[in-house]
This record gives C-alpha cells, sequence and structure tokens, in this order.
C-alpha cells in the first residue's frame, strides 16, 4: 500500500475546488433558465426575442422589456394579455403619437402618447369598463363583504344600472349597499383611531390610491420634521433640513408615495423598480401619455368614470369624475 504523498492531497483538493467552481456553475445557470422561463411565461421567447444582443446586467434587461409597447397595453390595461397586445399592434389598431405602428416590440420613448383610433376605443372603451366594475370593483372590494361569492347575472346588472344617474340611486337605496356604506365607515373609523389620520381605505385600484399615499407621504413628513426639531432644538449648531426616506414605508411597491406635481422638492428613492412611469391614463378615450426618469413608480390613473367608492362614501346618486 502506497504512503500518501503531499503531490496526492493536493492533487485532491484541486479536484475538489474545481468540482465546487463547477457545481457552482451550474447552480448560477440553473436559476438563469429558472428565471428566463418564468419571465417567458409573460414576456413571451426571450431568447428569440432578444437574440444577438448582450445582455450586461439583470435591471437593464428587464428595462428594455418594460418598454416594449406590447408590455405596456397590458400594463395600462388596454389588454389582458400580451398576445392579445401584439395583434392588436400588428392589425395596426394602436397609434404612437398620432401614428399607426405594427411593431410589436417597439420601444416606448419619454413623453410619448399611446392611443386607440376612434372606433378601436370606443369598442374597447366598454370592455374596460366592464373589466374594471366587474372583476376589480365587485370581486376584490365589494365581494370581500359577502359570505358567498356575486352571481354573474348580479354582476351585470349592477354594470348596467352604473351607467345612469337613476340606477346609482337605486343601487345607493338598496339594502346591501346601505350595510356595507355602514360598515364601511365604521372600518374608517377604527383606523382613524388607531393611525391618528384620515386614510382612504377603498378606491385603491384608482386615483384614491395615489391620493391615500399622498396624505401617508405628507404624513410622514411632519412627523420626521418635528421629531428633528425637538431633537435638535438644544443645539448650538444649525438645524438641518429633514430627509425623509420614503423607501422604507413603501418597499413593497411598485408606487411612488408623492406626486411630481405636487412636490418640488428633490427627492432621492433608494429603490429599482419597474421603469413604467404613467403620467395620465384615460380609460375613456384610452389615450395613454408615457415617459421614463430616474424616480420611477407613480401612476395615477385619470379614469373619468363614475365609481362606485365614491358613491357610497358621498351619500348621493351623482357620479362623480375621478
Amino acid at each position: 500500500m502506497k504512503p500518501i504523498t503531499e503531490s496526492t492531497t493536493g492533487s485532491q483538493q484541486t479536484t475538489e475546488k474545481k468540482t465546487e467552481i463547477y457545481s457552482r456553475e451550474n447552480l448560477n445557470s440553473y436559476i438563469q433558465l429558472q428565471t428566463t422561463r418564468k419571465l417567458s411565461i409573460f414576456y413571451g421567447d426571450l431568447p428569440e426575442m432578444h437574440r444577438g444582443r448582450e445582455r450586461t446586467s439583470y435591471i437593464p434587461f428587464l428595462l428594455n422589456l418594460e418598454r416594449r409597447l406590447d408590455v405596456i397595453l397590458v400594463r395600462l390595461h388596454f389588454c389582458e394579455t400580451i398576445p392579445q397586445a401584439r395583434q392588436l399592434i400588428s392589425h395596426r389598431r394602436v397609434c404612437v403619437n398620432n401614428r399607426m405602428v405594427s411593431i410589436t416590440h417597439l420601444k416606448v420613448s419619454h413623453g410619448d402618447i399611446i392611443s386607440f383610433q376612434e372606433n378601436d376605443a370606443r369598442i374597447r372603451g366598454e370592455e374596460i369598463r366592464r373589466s374594471f366594475y366587474i372583476e376589480i370593483l365587485v370581486d376584490k372590494i365589494i365581494g370581500k363583504f359577502l359570505d358567498h361569492p356575486v352571481r354573474r347575472r348580479t354582476k351585470t346588472e349592477w354594470f348596467h344600472l352604473l351607467k345612469t344617474k337613476r340606477g346609482c340611486r337605486l343601487l345607493l337605496k338598496s339594502p346591501f349597499l346601505q350595510r356595507l356604506r355602514s360598515s364601511m365607515q365604521e372600518e374608517d373609523l377604527k383606523r382613524r383611531k388607531k393611525f391618528g389620520f384620515e386614510k382612504v381605505c377603498l378606491g385603491s385600484s384608482f386615483a384614491e390610491h395615489n391620493r391615500m399615499k399622498r396624505n401617508l407621504y405628507h404624513f410622514k413628513s411632519l412627523f420626521f420634521e418635528k421629531k428633528r426639531n425637538e431633537k435638535n432644538r438644544n443645539l448650538p449648531t444649525r438645524i438641518r433640513s429633514p430627509i425623509v426616506y420614503n423607501y422604507s414605508l413603501y418597499s413593497n411597491s411598485i408606487y411612488c408615495s408623492a406626486s411630481p406635481q405636487k412636490w418640488t422638492m428633490k427627492r432621492r428613492i433608494k429603490r429599482i423598480e419597474l421603469p413604467t412611469h404613467y403620467v395620465e391614463v384615460n380609460y375613456r378615450t384610452l389615450k395613454a401619455v408615457v415617459s421614463y426618469g430616474p424616480n420611477i413608480g407613480h401612476i395615477p390613473h385619470d379614469i373619468r368614470l363614475k365609481d362606485l367608492n365614491l358613491l357610497l362614501w358621498s351619500g348621493n346618486g351623482r357620479g362623480q369624475n375621478i
């Protein structure tokens, strides 16, 4: 039996290191492959889409995907799926800057206006309003207060009633919506007692979502300013203006907490989110102005429709525009 020499031990260690490096490379390639497959479920065939292009990092790779016109149409809720968006683009139904386009992978630039033709906007606008009212409002908001799912016939009847002022008044007089309104007011009262300020609990799918975040952002700004002033009151040095790091409060959200039109002070948001910055989205005319910037994530929805949430809170039968 040969004795174990130093050269034999060194060769074994080298072999183990090579095996470890090889297994690590295999693991990284496996993770990249799985990530590409998961992204392909939504974006389509990624290797075919980006063939011949060198991918330097992960974030620019996602930013380029999110700038595609077919992806933008889905993000804007103009289409439900990417294949549906590609079909509309290839049939020259979509306009960019008032010009018809047929390139599905067209990259949207800063300030581009995405719209539909008048006839298509009228037809698809009806489908989008039906989707918003029935799927989002009825199922996700009103459905939470029910012990059983809402029937499809009831959803359709509510949708037709919401089109007219008389129908809205009839809905508000129904016993179910009156009970729902009282329970919403009780929930809002509990939240105000807990948080110490008014907080909108409904309408998060629409413009009320941004109002709520602006209120939260303003409240946190005042809170930090007061706290810093009390802390530095007895210091001889000059008091510095407070810097509010709002990324910690909304780290799991894709929305920016303040509107660029409301807040002129420059604040740095230390996070990387989806790149799309929707300045204005109008679902009645199916028109949106899309821009991109360094501080990204603010999505105000300009729907201009009668919102049942506002009707429930106001107590009258008039339709209010968002």
